[in-house]
């Protein structure tokens, strides 16, 4: 198992590398919402007052952009669909349940597939489809519905015991829980699906982002890719980089008490620090020469998190997934 882990760790560097770049870098991305603003929107997750400032301050200047990302071709793919697009009225019932019913398959082929990633327009079309409105066969609209059901649903000859089908009916489930289908589901139970979406797109942006701007990280070495994975985990509350638990509480980088909120903070920094280019002072020295007040512990997770997201966006010429708070604080 772990030398099967080691080349599955091997195999993604391609696709994490590559596939969540924007081909066009835009300062407005979308006509409708600021992705770089947080969502408005009773079933949204709450946002953490560092890392939504930090999104906000994000210089989308083409300028900040690495070379690479400037002639790559690729379009921003999102492994997880953009929480954003669960929120509109009109289509949240819809989308929820086309998730939901989607979930533990999408989840059990990023487990054991690389490049699996779709853009926020492939997303949309999926989440959209009603399987119950018949639809002509040979429209341009049919044909992007049945490439974007292609990718999505599991391989038959790879997942012999999984169902190929994409029009489930009955109730849906979180959680062990079943929901009506046609409704949505209580707003609590959809600021859960939410939260778990970013956390999970967190974690492989991240992972994304390490494998583009470490300097001294052999991509071609599965035991490298193994260590670091191993050391990202420490920026985490639970070091599963494939299964996300939804908490009774805020934890790791979310946490209400700070001193605990801290510690994941420092962990974000030991991997920054081995990241290429000019870095801000408080993240270019010894992390244990600091000797930082708690006002100083304060401003270090406003420079990590500003940090986080300005490089995302200069590698990936898009906004971040960033963490948020499943329940609501002051601090």
């Amino acid at each position: 198992m772990h030398l099967v882990n080691l080349f599955l760790h091997s195999c993604i560097v391609y696709f994490l590398t590559h596939c969540f770049l924007d081909p066009k870098p835009q300062t407005s991305q979308t006509v409708d919402r600021n992705k770089f603003s947080p969502l408005d929107s009773p079933y949204a997750p709450y946002p953490i007052p560092a890392w939504s400032a930090a999104l906000e301050a994000v210089n989308q200047s083409p300028a900040n952009l690495v070379e690479a990302t400037k002639s790559m071709e690729h379009y921003g793919h999102y492994t997880f669909p953009d929480p954003g697009l669960f929120i509109h009225p009109g289509t949240a019932m819809k989308y929820v349940e086309s998730w939901l019913r989607i979930r533990e398959t999408w989840l059990m082929r990023v487990t054991n597939e690389s490049s699996l990633a779709l853009s926020n327009q492939s997303w949309r079309t999926y989440l959209s489809i009603d399987n119950t409105v018949p639809g002509k066969a040979d429209t341009k609209a049919a044909r992007r519905r049945q490439e974007v059901l292609d990718i999505i649903l599991p391989n038959s000859d790879m997942y012999p015991g999984v169902e190929r089908r994409s029009g489930l009916m009955g109730s849906i489930a979180w959680r062990g829980r079943e929901y009506p289908s046609g409704k949505l589901p209580p707003e609590n139970v959809v600021r859960e699906i939410l939260w778990e979406i970013y956390e999970l797109n967190f974690i492989h942006e991240l992972q994304s982002l390490d494998c583009r701007a470490c300097s001294n990280l052999d991509l071609l070495s599965a035991n490298q890719l193994f260590e670091r994975e191993i050391e990202m985990s420490l920026c985490f509350q639970t070091s599963s980089f494939r299964r996300i638990s939804i908490p009774s509480k805020n934890l790791g980088l979310a946490d209400d008490d700070f001193n605990k909120r801290f510690q994941f903070v420092t962990g974000l920094v030991f991997i920054m620090k081995s990241w290429k280019g000019d870095k801000p002072a408080i993240l270019a020295g010894d992390l244990f020469d600091l000797q930082l007040t708690p006002d100083g512990c304060v401003e270090m997770e406003k420079v990590v998190a500003k940090y986080y997201c300005q490089q995302f966006f200069n590698y990936f010429g898009r906004a971040a997934q960033i963490p948020h708070r499943l329940f609501s604080t002051n601090s």
